[in-house]
């Protein structure tokens, strides 16, 4: 968190309290003993009367009067020029401060430019009041008002979309799900939430109330005319490697290409023997592969699915030029015996991150751990854009420049290459629409945690023999849960029978990397790295998506329990 920022012009009378990270701009008077809350914005022009209190996350356009008697709840956006009364028969000669009428705006809701909200009116929770109404008596939750005086027209979901005319509307952006009765809307009681099609991974939830900021994102980057690296990447670049505790970030085109670009850098290739994990995405070996360097495989720990730093030991030969562990599902490897095996060796530690952006170990975050480190942002990463992206981080500035150099087809200057490289360039408009929804990510990544501490609640209150069934701890440090990942010699049968109630997962991944037939040339078989082979068979992946929800995750555990006891 940062302080409050204040304009040099704005006026703060005394006894007024701002949170941490609002903004107050040019000319505002914010009155004595108001509040404003954290995260907050006030626009340049606006009036807040004394004992005003604005909740956090509020948003407070250009030219916009507050007074006294007036209270706004968290993530109200008050558009520009709208005005709050305080007293119903205003007269110049008369004092009327006894008759003040309290108003209240609710939590998520819209004030439109230019609206009037007449003093002693309540607007209901995710309302939303057109440009140049005139409110003059209550608005329910997520109601839609127009006109002068304002009159309801329709209903609006929690992202701020209209909703379809109907008594039971599902939102058209979200798929949020409401009942309509008479003068009221609501969101669908729980058990209609939790009779619906369950998706692995929800992706119109978590960018529907981002749209308008990923709308000015796109229209910024057009407008720009820098559609490659420019402004927007060095900004994004700058943003991540902040928000990551680290020194070099380098946007790159994916994930996979960070991973090359890295080995590149490093000097890898013909010759060399890089080990790595046979349970991950292709990409992490079939980067080394394109180096011409040999992949070298090293089985995992079982109850990680991470890469075991005792197989990685016994794999070293005279060969070896580096180790690629993989942060898998958003667990942080034990990075500590392998970074001292690499010391003792003088080997190359890359990190490949792709899963784990955010996630943290006792000796610092991930992406720090080693020489570098590669980030994906494949739309379903837990930060991801709108295509593909990548990045490679690290604490060496050479190894940040040659990445650079190297991203650009190996020249540092337009038309002047020193090397061979590739077209390794992350597009603007990737970076602006990932600088949107960077700062969401703390709160993604808590939603996460909490889906996941409550599957491990309820399997833990389960009893289910380990045999049958494991399943992460309540909450192992640093885990992000880009996946949950639940073990079962049932695996397959348990899936079909989620599919048939409407429950999706994922195998992730139902081949390891050594038996992939493009590997052939290796010589492994079944039975070459057992612990992985054996996770292949029987993990699976349920849903942990941020706006997953505790109705939801009980049902998919109720019927993963009521499944593995029949």
């Amino acid at each position: 968190m940062s302080p409050p920022a204040i304009h040099p012009t704005a006026v703060i009378d005394e006894g007024v309290q701002v949170g941490d990270d609002t903004r107050i701009w040019h000319f505002c008077h914010v009155s004595t003993g108001a509040r404003i809350g954290r995260a907050c914005t006030l626009g340049q022009n606006v009036f807040i009367g004394a004992g005003v209190r604005l909740a956090d996350g509020v948003k407070v356009q250009n030219n916009v009067s507050i007074y006294e008697g007036v209270e706004i709840e968290d993530e109200v956006f008050l558009g520009p020029s709208c005005v709050f009364t305080n007293v119903l028969a205003p007269r110049a000669f008369v004092d009327r401060r006894a008759e003040y009428h309290q108003t209240r705006v609710g939590r998520g809701a819209t004030i439109g430019a230019n609206a009037t909200i007449v003093c002693g009116n309540h607007i209901g929770p995710y309302a939303l009041v057109g440009a140049g109404a005139v409110v003059t008596r209550d608005v329910p939750p997520h109601a839609l008002v127009i006109g002068n005086p304002a009159r309801r027209v329709g209903w609006t979901c929690r992202c701020g979309v209209r909703l379809p005319d109907a008594p039971r509307p599902r939102c058209p952006s979200c798929g949020a799900a409401y009942v309509v009765e008479a003068d009221t809307c609501r969101p669908a009681p729980l058990l209609d939430l939790t009779s619906d099609p369950i998706p692995l991974v929800d992706l119109r939830a978590e960018h529907a109330p981002l749209l308008p900021a990923l709308v000015r994102a796109f229209e910024r980057v057009v407008t720009s005319g820098e559609l490659i690296l420019g402004e927007e990447v060095r900004a994004f670049e700058q943003e991540a490697a902040a928000f990551l505790g680290l020194r070099h970030a380098i946007g790159v085109s994916s994930g996979t290409d960070a991973l090359l670009v890295t080995l590149l850098a490093l000097g890898i290739g013909p010759g060399d023997e890089v080990i790595t994990t046979p349970y991950s995405f292709f990409a992490t070996a079939g980067s080394i592969a394109r180096t011409f360097a040999t992949p070298v495989f090293a089985d995992i720990d079982p109850a990680t699915y991470n890469i075991d730093p005792r197989a990685v030991e016994q794999a070293i030969t005279p060969r070896t030029k580096a180790i690629v562990p993989v942060h898998l599902f958003g667990l942080p490897c034990d990075m500590r015996p392998l970074v001292q095996l690499a010391a003792k060796h003088r080997l190359f530690v890359i990190e490949d991150a792709a899963q784990s952006f955010g996630a943290r170990t006792p000796d610092g975050p991930v992406g720090a751990l080693g020489d570098a480190a590669c980030f994906s942002f494949f739309p379903t990463k837990n930060l991801g854009a709108l295509g593909d992206g990548g990045l490679v981080t690290t604490h060496r500035e050479p190894l940040a420049d040659r990445i650079r150099q190297l991203r650009t087809h190996g020249a540092r200057s337009k038309h002047h290459h020193q090397e061979l490289g590739g077209n390794f360039r992350l597009d603007a408009l990737q970076a602006a629409l990932l600088r949107e929804k960077l700062p969401h990510l703390p709160r993604w990544t808590a939603a996460r945690r909490e889906n996941a501490a409550c599957y491990s609640r309820l399997f833990t209150a389960a009893s289910l023999s380990p045999d049958l069934l494991s399943f992460p701890p309540p909450m192992p440090a640093g885990h992000v849960f880009h996946q949950y990942v639940i073990r079962t010699p049932r695996r397959d049968a348990l899936r079909t029978h989620l599919l048939r109630h409407g429950i999706a997962t994922e195998i992730y991944y139902p081949k390891p990397i050594h038996l992939q037939p493009v590997f052939q040339n290796l010589a492994h078989k079944e039975g070459s790295f057992p612990a992985a082979e054996a996770a292949s068979r029987e993990t699976l992946s349920l849903p942990v998506f941020p706006e997953l929800g505790e109705p939801r995750v009980t049902r998919i555990a109720n019927e993963v329990i009521t499944f593995l006891r029949g």
